[in-house]
């Protein structure tokens, strides 16, 4: 059966008068159906978006990126929400970017500012743990200004890659099906190896 994945959506605004919209990338839906997955998209402002999300039978939520934390306060508690929920129901989640950052910061971990992390490639150091998906270092694309410090993992989340000064690239929890990258799944640049790791959180023969 075709995986279904779940994604949130950025706020974005109309050019010429005020309307805000809920947008997704069409890297997503192309990179998605390149991996024979199925797209599903999950728009903010919902009254009940666990209700929702149960709905749509996903196999997998993914918290895109886009937005800043805090600046679309709607679609910060929508992806809360959503989380949340996915934790209690037991949904594989990850999150992107954003997402990931969303994530840490559920767990109790903290963000940093971060320059020359905007479309700047760069290596990343990646763990044993994951080296099923990807090489001990790894080129990854870069879109943050926010990241996560080597001091600064929420609880229950473990380290999966770093970056050059230490900061955490990814991470996955130690007992519930979680995991996030801070680099972009589905832009160019992305490694090879995030199809393996969507796999696995969906139920492929190993997980993160």
């Amino acid at each position: 059966m075709t995986p279904r994945v779940a994604l949130t959506m950025r706020v974005t605004q109309a050019s010429e008068y005020v309307e805000p919209r809920d947008s997704i990338s069409h890297d997503w839906l192309t990179r998605l159906g390149e991996w024979d997955m199925t797209p599903l998209l999950v728009p903010n402002h919902l009254s009940a978006p666990e209700s929702y999300l149960d709905g749509l039978g996903a196999d997998l939520l993914v918290l895109t990126g886009g937005d800043d934390l805090g600046a679309t306060p709607e679609r910060d508690a929508s992806e809360n929400r959503l989380l949340e929920h996915a934790i209690g129901s037991g949904l594989a989640v990850l999150g992107v970017c954003r997402g990931m950052q969303l994530i840490n910061l559920h767990f109790g971990g903290r963000l940093v500012p971060v320059d020359g992390h905007v479309a700047r490639p760069h290596a990343v150091s990646v763990g044993a743990s994951w080296r099923d998906y990807y090489d001990s270092e790894t080129m990854v694309n870069s879109f943050h200004t926010q990241a996560v410090p080597a001091d600064g993992l929420g609880g229950g989340l473990v380290g999966a890659a770093h970056d050059g000064d230490g900061n955490v690239e990814a991470f996955f929890h130690q007992t519930l099906p979680i995991a996030a990258i801070m680099w972009h799944a589905e832009r160019r640049g992305a490694p090879g190896g995030d199809r393996k790791l969507l796999e696995s959180l969906i139920g492929g023969p190993s997980s993160p």
